[in-house]
């Protein structure tokens, strides 16, 4: 394996000059394939690896994409975050992820990282109530933002899910197939609660039906599971529901709910010896594997994922004609076990 110090020591070997290199790096397919090839063959046979740190430094905008998440535990911001990265390396860009952790002063510290780093543009779900509009705004202002899953007011484009449509489709489902369902709610973290909040209501007049909301929405937090566990827990052992069908606002929540219905030996399913139906919404990775595997609305990840990641190509490329301000997505009904 040959050794070398410096990009001038690699390009003499490569019989390349450092401009060349340099431009092969940036963008492979801006050079010429036979200049490629001598180059990619170099590559093969030596340790060489390019600081592109250091270079990237040297830019007034890097190749690299900022990518801010409230949390990378939640397996849906994982599964959002994996096909954006895999996106933005196949169009030549380095992804830099930061999550806040569901901290204010967390997402923040993320903005002024980004701005540091000198990124070319950056993907964002912010935490939403909790979110500085004001550090968001200046992000805004010195480089292009899309916004995704949630967003805040302002200019930058957004690509979510169409919540309307979404809880329409389930709030149907689940009137069609039997009692019609309470609606178990969750703190607003962001836009997304109160709109589903809302699409349930309208849906459930709409079919001539009474809506009922359960949850206290009070505190602040993303421990979803836990809320459900505990206020289900407590509603069971007051009394007992409103409803046989319970419709949670995403299945985070619905996993401590049937979590606690299990405890209390209450039979969760859609059969006739069943005590209660729980259906959710977001159709979370591990939603199939619960007992029994949990009846959802599924959002099209693939599609928030690419529409996101062209929406900022688009900007990058100041083709502002081709970015649509606000993108919703309509899902799709998954019917399982429970409901």
């Amino acid at each position: 394996m040959t050794k070398h110090r410096t990009m001038e020591d690699f390009a003499r070997s490569c019989g390349v000059s450092r401009p060349t290199l340099s431009k092969y790096f940036d963008d492979p397919t801006s050079v010429k394939p036979a200049t490629r090839k001598r180059i990619e063959e170099a590559l093969r046979s030596s340790d060489y690896q390019p600081n592109l740190f250091a270079r990237n430094l040297n830019r007034k905008r890097t190749r690299s994409i900022g990518i801010v998440v409230p949390t990378v535990t939640d397996p849906f911001y994982s599964e959002m975050v994996s096909r954006i990265e895999l996106r933005l390396r196949d169009e030549g860009y380095w992804p830099i992820v930061i999550s806040s952790h569901g901290s204010r002063e967390l997402e923040i510290e993320a903005t002024r990282t980004i701005l540091s780093l000198k990124v070319s543009g950056a993907l964002i779900a912010p935490l939403g109530l909790r979110s500085d509009r004001h550090a968001l705004e200046k992000l805004t202002q010195t480089m292009p933002i899309v916004y995704f899953d949630t967003y805040l007011e302002g200019g930058a484009p957004f690509v979510g899910n169409n919540n309307a449509q979404s809880v329409s489709t389930i709030v149907d489902y689940l009137c069609r197939s039997g009692d019609a369902p309470v609606y178990f709610d969750i703190p607003h973290v962001n836009h997304n609660s109160p709109e589903r909040l809302n699409s349930y209501i309208g849906a459930m007049q709409r079919l001539g039906q009474e809506p009922v909301v359960i949850g206290n929405t009070s505190d602040y937090t993303w421990d979803f599971e836990r809320i459900g566990y505990e206020q289900m827990e407590q509603m069971l052992g007051a009394g007992g529901l409103p409803g046989k069908t319970i419709l949670c606002a995403n299945d985070r929540l619905a996993f401590g709910v049937m979590a606690a219905a299990f405890a209390q030996g209450k039979k969760v399913g859609r059969k006739a010896d069943c005590d209660l139906r729980v259906a959710a919404h977001d159709d979370h990775p591990l939603s199939r594997y619960t007992c029994p595997a949990l009846t959802t609305i599924a959002q099209d990840f693939a599609a928030m994922a690419g529409r996101s990641v062209e929406t900022l190509l688009a900007l990058l490329n100041e083709d502002t004609a081709s970015v649509a301000p606000k993108v919703s997505l309509d899902a799709a009904l998954v019917m399982r076990q429970s409901a």
